[in-house]
Order: C-alpha cells, then structure tokens, then sequence
C-alpha cells in the first residue's frame, strides 16, 4: 500500500486586468523620454545643431522602439515598425516637452495594466472545497 495521496485542487482562474495593455512597451516609452531629455543639453552647447539632432533622436528612437516592440513585446515587424515611427516622430520634435508629455502617460498605463489586477469570478463548479475535507479524507487513507 503506498501512502500518496491523489487530491486535485483545483486550479485559480488567472486574475483579470481591468485596464487594458499599453500600446508600446514599457521600455520604449522609457527610451522615448531619454532621447527626449537630449535636447535640453544640445541647446545649451550649440543652438544650430537642433536640425541635426531632431534627425539623429528620431532616427534612434525609431530604430529603439522598432527593436523592443519587436523582440520584447512579440508584435511582428510592420506594427513595430509603425509604433517606431510614430515615437521617433514624437522624441525627434525639437523641444523636451513633446517626448516626456507622450512617454510618462504610456508608462505609467503599463504601469497600472500590471498593478491593477481584478480576481476572475468563480462560477458555480469551479468552487474551492473547503480545507476540513481535504484533510479528513488525508487522514482517513493514513488510519487506513
């Protein structure tokens, strides 16, 4: 006679979010808001480098965004490449306010969409046994 005890606990339904997924990760809206913050730098060395420095964050923010989207959050590479666009178009705007003002508000949906967590309704058959049962029927197999 073998002393295992065969007792199926049923598993917990996963727990809903009720707000729904940002549209870009979290790492590309971080990355949108740090490319932004170069211009403050830029326009204290040199003012008429702000074309070339609009050009060269978009660019990179772009080909961020483009990458995470695609390896980190699984989209395929035309979503990832239009999310790209449009967050290097948004970090490339020559002031520090456009990028930060789009990147905090997506973090911070992220954010929510992982904290706030609703727990999934049980229905009707998919009710916990109360704990007593599972323990006398555990000891009754070991008098046995």
């Amino acid at each position: 006679m073998t002393n295992q005890t065969n007792s199926r606990i049923p598993l917990l339904p996963e727990p809903r979010h009720p707000i729904p997924p940002a549209p870009v990760h979290p790492l590309a809206a971080l990355a949108t808001i740090v490319l932004d913050n170069v211009f403050g730098v830029v326009e204290l060395v040199d003012p008429l480098t702000i074309i070339v420095t609009s050009l060269t964050v978009g660019a990179l923010c772009t080909v961020t965004t483009m990458l995470v989207q695609h390896y980190l959050a699984k989209d395929d590479w035309g979503p990832s490449l239009a999310k790209g666009l449009v967050m290097g178009i948004i970090a490339g705007v020559p002031f520090q306010v456009t990028g930060t003002a789009v990147g905090i508000p997506l973090l911070a949906w992220a954010g929510l969409h992982e904290w706030i967590r609703t727990p999934a309704p049980l229905g009707p058959s998919e009710k916990l046994p109360p704990s007593d049962e599972i323990v006398d029927a555990e000891v009754r197999d070991i008098k046995e």
